[in-house]
């Protein structure tokens, strides 16, 4: 126990030195465990070392190591590297002594690559000959007495054939998962299989015994592959050898491994068979194979000098090639493809520091045609890290190459037409950016016209940076705007018309300078505005006796014909019109004040003004609208008597008045008065109009309005009809609270501007 104890001590001793989670020696125990330390003493399982590691450790003289086992074809699909403890690294060294006995291996494994420094391998080496030291020291004690026996026994053949192989192996074969066999040189007869060899072709162990090689060779092996013992009494071993094996069910098993000759007196006795199932990694390399040979893009493989070692169909017909072979047979070097000679060269010293590259360039096909190309480079390394070659794929980018030439040469031409508008123009990208600008908007803003490109929208004006994202985010081909700026002091103004182009990736954004046709517009709105004043101070004011009258005028944003007055003929009798003149501005606004003078100085000849019908057909008489500039207009007239309580009326195609009143029973009656035949006046001399009338009960209430008050746009595109108007002077009435300003208060509510689109003109005439 002493002795076992001073070997944990050397394990710990090299998973220190060479700071590795995990230190063995590969001798066995009593108990057929094996000894494993750990410098942390954690409590994992310990598992037995594999063969093909044991194998390749004692075949050497010293140290052997394996940076990474994925790396190393060796061991890349070892189960004990895919699978749990999952081993990338080990580093082994036989124990042997000096007459050449072999006692077992000291290893050291981890599962993250490395290597060692040299004090680390001199420090491994030295652990291991002091571990053959106590190895010879201790042969009288009994656990390595036992361990001698069980480590190397003798295998003896029931024939009584000599001894055909250590004592190390009997004790290892039966634990690998590589497939190992012993074959007599004499008939090719199996002396042995192993359990992982069984379980592989399914056959028992005693099928095997009488099986021969040949019966376990699939067809399709080479020649060489049954010829095995004359190979071998000649060439002695063979390293990394490819074969197929045929499973008792006729399947394929692809192997690879190491067939060596076992000689004995200067005779070939046996061969021994260590055999790694790549079944799986075949399965893969023909799936990756398939996949290499049908892609659609140009694939490849090539020295560092630029020698092709493997391309795919793709490649070579980017090329003009009919096939890889041929791409292959005609092409020497990978550097006379490229229009530049220096291209390969650049790559590869560009490759070795950066490790992958993309970049475009311009090749020669087989027809002599120049092509652009896209091609990314990978570096190829061995198992050292050194650079042995470069892999990568092409794709053929002359379509996109000169798409972007012709798009190089519009933009070009487009910018030269873009200078020569006199206009502020640029061209925006839809992710909100510039991609050019003419120079009268550079100009504009005292910047060169470079300034421009690559800035986000917005970074001038942000009411514009707004516009362009709205218009970008809707479906809209066009739209346009007027922003207001003020630049170096001054202010400016512009009319913005917008355009996509190029579907919804680009648009062009033209900018006409309104800024002298915005101050003609601001002079005539403010003298639109005296205009609107001066008719607002012609309107009556309101009344109390002997009738209640309120009135409202309400212009729009442009001056309108909208006038009415109010006045008593006579102690008794009180004239009331209202009118609208078509269309807006001065013109509209003068005729209808010239109408409101003619009525207030009673200039109609031989008209008289207490028969309404009498006071249209005058009016219609002297302003045909062919001596108006076509324009026309409406009104509603009407003559109260106070004495008799009657109202007498008259309507040329204006609304009707709305005569509102409460029943003996409180209900609320709506009646509309109105004249037939109600043609504007102007637009016919014949027209002829007539008279109504109606009696005025007491607590009723009289409204005249023009059409502005209820022709109003909904927010769900429908117009706010008559009908609705009347409706809400109904309802105010019922709540008797009949004022002008909840009327206004309530269609205000309706409307989305804060102006009217029409004037609006609203009488109410309150009879007790």
């Amino acid at each position: 126990m002493a002795v076992e104890a001073a070997f944990k001590d050397l394990m710990r001793l090299a998973a220190q030195i060479c700071t590795t989670p995990i230190a063995q020696i590969h001798w066995r125990k009593r108990d057929g465990s094996w000894l494993r330390v750990q410098p942390n003493n954690s409590a994992e399982p310990i598992f037995a070392p594999d063969i093909g590691f044991c194998l390749c450790t004692i075949e050497q003289s010293g140290l052997f190591i394996v940076p990474d086992t994925l790396q190393d074809p060796r061991f890349s699909h070892h189960p004990l590297v895919v699978n749990p403890p999952a081993i990338r690294f080990y580093a082994g060294v036989p124990l042997r002594t000096a007459d050449g006995y072999l006692w077992g291996t000291l290893c050291i494994m981890d599962d993250q690559p490395r290597s060692l420094t040299d004090p680390q391998k001199d420090g491994l080496e030295i652990i291991a000959r002091q571990a053959i030291a106590l190895l010879e020291s201790g042969v009288k004690d009994p656990e390595l007495q036992h361990s001698e026996q069980q480590f190397v026994p003798q295998i003896q053949q029931s024939n009584g054939d000599k001894n055909i192989t250590s004592r190390l192996l009997e004790t290892l074969l039966p634990q690998t998962f590589n497939l190992m066999a012993i074959v007599r040189s004499s008939d090719q007869g199996f002396l042995y299989v192993n359990p992982s060899c069984c379980e592989a072709l399914g056959y028992t162990e005693a099928e095997f015994s009488h099986l021969s090689w040949g019966n376990i060779l699939h067809p399709d092996c080479g020649e060489d592959c049954w010829q095995l013992p004359q190979l071998l009494i000649s060439k002695q071993t063979l390293e990394n050898v490819e074969l197929i094996l045929l499973t008792k069910e006729g399947d394929r098993l692809f192997c690879q491994g190491k067939i060596f000759c076992h000689w004995q007196d200067g005779n070939p006795c046996s061969i021994c068979v260590i055999l790694q199932d790549i079944t799986a990694q075949k399965k893969a390399e023909a799936k990756y194979r398939q996949i290499f040979e049908n892609a659609t893009q140009g694939l490849f493989q090539a020295t560092l000098s630029g020698g092709y070692t493997t391309v795919n169909l793709a490649l070579a017909k980017i090329y003009g090639y009919d096939s890889p072979q041929q791409f292959l047979a005609s092409v020497s070097n990978g550097a006379e493809l490229y229009v530049n000679p220096d291209h390969w060269a650049d790559c590869i010293k560009k490759l070795t520091v950066e490790g992958r590259i993309c970049c475009e360039a311009e090749v020669k096909r087989r027809d002599g045609k120049k092509i652009w190309i896209e091609e990314t480079f990978e570096l190829l390394c061995d198992l050292h890290n050194h650079p042995i070659g470069v892999e990568g794929f092409v794709d053929d980018i002359t379509s996109r190459k000169q798409a972007e030439t012709t798009l190089q040469t519009t933009r070009d031409q487009l910018q030269a037409v873009l200078d020569a508008v006199p206009g502020t123009v640029s061209l925006i990208s839809s992710n909100f950016r510039y991609l050019g600008a003419n120079r009268h908007l550079a100009a504009t803003y005292n910047l060169p016209p470079e300034e421009f490109v690559g800035r986000e929208v917005g970074f001038r004006e942000s009411k514009f940076g707004q516009f362009v994202r709205e218009f970008f985010a809707n479906q809209t081909e066009e739209a346009s705007i007027e922003i207001d700026t003020k630049v170096n002091d001054a202010f400016h103004s512009d009319m913005v018309i917008a355009k996509k182009w190029q579907g919804n990736e680009a648009a062009v954004f033209v900018g006409i300078d309104i800024t002298e046709r915005k101050r003609a517009e601001a002079a005539l709105q403010a003298e639109l505005m005296e205009a609107a004043d001066y008719v607002q101070s012609l309107l009556p004011i309101p009344a109390i006796e002997p009738v209640r009258i309120d009135s409202r005028f309400i212009p729009s944003q442009q001056l309108g014909g909208d006038c009415f007055d109010y006045y008593w003929l006579d102690d008794d009798h009180l004239a009331i019109y209202l009118l609208d003149v078509s269309g807006h501005g001065s013109r509209a606004a003068l005729l209808s004040v010239s109408v409101l003078n003619f009525l207030r100085s009673r200039f109609l000849p031989n008209t008289n003004f207490y028969e309404p019908n009498q006071v249209l057909n005058a009016l219609n008489q002297a302003f045909q609208m062919d001596r108006q500039r076509n324009m026309y207009f409406t009104i509603w007239y009407g003559v109260y008597n106070r004495s008799t309580r009657s109202l007498l009326y008259s309507c040329a195609g204006h609304p009707p008045a709305m005569l509102i009143t409460k029943n003996p029973e409180n209900l609320v009656e709506v009646k509309q008065l109105s004249t037939s035949g109600c043609i504007p006046i102007g637009m016919f001399p014949q027209a002829k109009y007539i008279n109504d009338s109606c009696q005025i009960e007491p607590a009723s209430n009289l409204y005249i309005f023009s059409d502005g008050i209820y022709e109003i746009p909904l927010p769900n595109g429908e117009i706010w009809q008559l009908d609705n108007f009347i409706q809400v002077l109904a309802d105010y009435t019922e709540k008797n609270q009949c004022s002008l300003e909840n009327i206004l208060q309530a269609v205000r509510s309706l409307n989305f501007d804060d102006a009217f689109n029409d004037d609006v003109s609203l009488l109410h005439f309150a009879f007790d």
